[in-house]
């Protein structure tokens, strides 16, 4: 796990801050505009690197699909909920990205990691009940939630890639990602220029949509994905850091009860089952006597 660190820290500080700029920028484009921009950003970000190339294969236009459909739910769920409520909904991921990597990657999960997942899962259900005291929407929670489940589709897919050029097939899915936002703009259609909308457009678009991804990448290609669903669960606790220092507002203890579960679980599954793992392995490479 020491060698992940330099990509794990990045990945999950960026993923914290995404939902804070996305949220901001919809005060001055909508979803779909401001979707088109952040990924025109992130494909021109790319093509310097490819060199306009490409990978158009089935399974790579299938992750470039569910990878607009992720961000296109974001994007339009925050219209309905906060930026922290929807951090913390889109952490209900890995109870969708665990039993996929099963069926499509043929991954095994070992029994300490499925309990640390499941832990860290009933963490971040527990630290949600007081942000959604009837305040976010159904639509809103619905959306978020299939932010969630195609997250966890692209991951599998990102994973089962991870033999093919990290960023061509990024720059794919910042290319399908930026027809389908811009085909679908008109429905509406809201831009009111600002420096706050292009810093937010330059985070997502160089940072969290570009980079982002590639150290996600990184990880796959470096640790199963039932692990590392779990691990990246310390996102929506940066989420709530951010929140009390900026707000000072102090947080009930189902929430903090919610975050000891989910280091708990992120415990359990990374340290107790690489342990286990480690154990195993040994005994399976022990001579017999």
């Amino acid at each position: 796990m020491v060698g992940v660190g330099r990509y794990l820290a990045p990945y999950i500080l960026i993923t914290a801050f995404t939902y804070v700029f996305a949220k901001n920028a919809l005060a001055y484009a909508s979803p779909f505009v401001y979707g088109a921009l952040t990924t025109l950003v992130t494909c021109a970000t790319l093509f310097i690197v490819t060199r306009g190339k490409l990978v158009l294969n089935r399974d790579t236009i299938l992750f470039s699909v569910f990878y607009w459909l992720a961000g296109a739910c974001l994007l339009t769920g925050l219209n309905y909920i906060s930026s922290s409520q929807s951090a913390i909904l889109s952490f209900t991921m890995p109870l969708i990205a665990i039993p996929l990597s099963v069926y499509v990657l043929r991954e095994r999960a070992s029994r300490v990691e499925a309990y640390g997942a499941v832990v860290g899962f009933v963490g971040i259900i527990v630290y949600n009940i007081p942000l959604l005291n009837g305040t976010p929407t159904l639509i809103g929670v619905g959306l978020t939630l299939g932010d969630a489940f195609f997250w966890a589709l692209f991951s599998v897919y990102m994973r089962k890639l991870r033999l093919q050029d990290t960023t061509q097939t990024l720059a794919t899915g910042a290319l399908v990602s930026f027809l389908f936002y811009s085909a679908l703009s008109w429905i509406d259609f809201r831009f009111r220029p600002s420096l706050n909308l292009a810093a937010d457009i330059g985070f997502l678009g160089v940072i969290a949509w570009t980079l982002n991804p590639f150290l996600w990448m990184a990880l796959l290609k470096t640790e199963k994905l039932s692990r590392l669903t779990t691990i990246v669960f310390m996102a929506p606790v940066v989420t709530l850091i951010y929140g009390v220092a900026t707000t000072g507002s102090i947080p009930s203890y189902v929430t903090l009860a919610g975050v000891v579960l989910i280091f708990a679980g992120i415990y359990v599954s990374s340290i107790l089952g690489a342990r286990s793992a480690e154990s195993v392995q040994a005994l399976r490479i022990e001579p017999k006597t």
